[in-house]
């Protein structure tokens, strides 16, 4: 029975120290995917406003008009 016990307490153990590990390790990914949204956000915004300004040059009308 004892020895069950101390099995139990053993695996118990070892248990929590994978879950401490896999925390880790998932608050660090967490950190990347944050910093990785951010920057692909930062580049749609960009380019959405580039493709506006370059949409709006292909209706300005370019010649002079000489009064």
């Amino acid at each position: 029975m004892k020895s069950r016990l101390e099995r139990s307490i053993q695996m118990q153990t070892l248990l929590r120290a994978f879950e401490a590990r896999d925390r880790n390790l998932q608050e660090s990914n967490l950190g990347r995917v944050n910093f990785w949204s951010a920057v692909n956000l930062g580049v749609l915004v960009l380019v959405a406003f580039l493709q506006v300004y370059m949409l709006k040059s292909l209706f300005e009308d370019k010649r002079r008009v000489r009064t």
